[in-house]
């Protein structure tokens, strides 16, 4: 712990009621990498499972919607569309053009998500 700076215990209890998130990047066994584990995710975190321990009504989106695997889809949309289009333009074999960039990535067990 830096030099001045309380302990872990005191700021969790300052800051409790405070809106907190947490974000996860992983790789091989925990990685999103394929539309079952986004799904699951977004099951997750969003608390559509059955719990006494959670509330859904203590959840509120800073960002995204309800819908997890269509925001995932939007973002790879604006970030690789138009790659994909210059990759796809460069190719002369019809079959290595990729439709869209989101399923091809799903199918190929990549990671997709962090």
């Amino acid at each position: 712990m830096p030099l001045g700076e309380p302990p872990q215990s005191e700021i969790r209890e300052k800051n409790k009621g405070e809106i907190s998130f947490s974000n996860h990047i992983s790789n091989k066994k925990s990685a999103i990498n394929s539309k079952t584990k986004l799904a699951g995710v977004a099951k997750h975190n969003l608390r559509k499972y059955h719990s006494q321990d959670y509330s859904r009504d203590n959840i509120t989106l800073l960002y995204g919607t309800m819908n997890l695997m269509q925001d995932v889809k939007n973002v790879y949309h604006k970030e690789f569309d138009a790659a994909l289009h210059e990759y796809n333009a460069k190719q002369t074999r019809p079959e290595r053009r990729i439709g869209d960039y989101f399923e091809h990535v799903t199918e190929t067990e990549q990671d997709m998500a962090v």
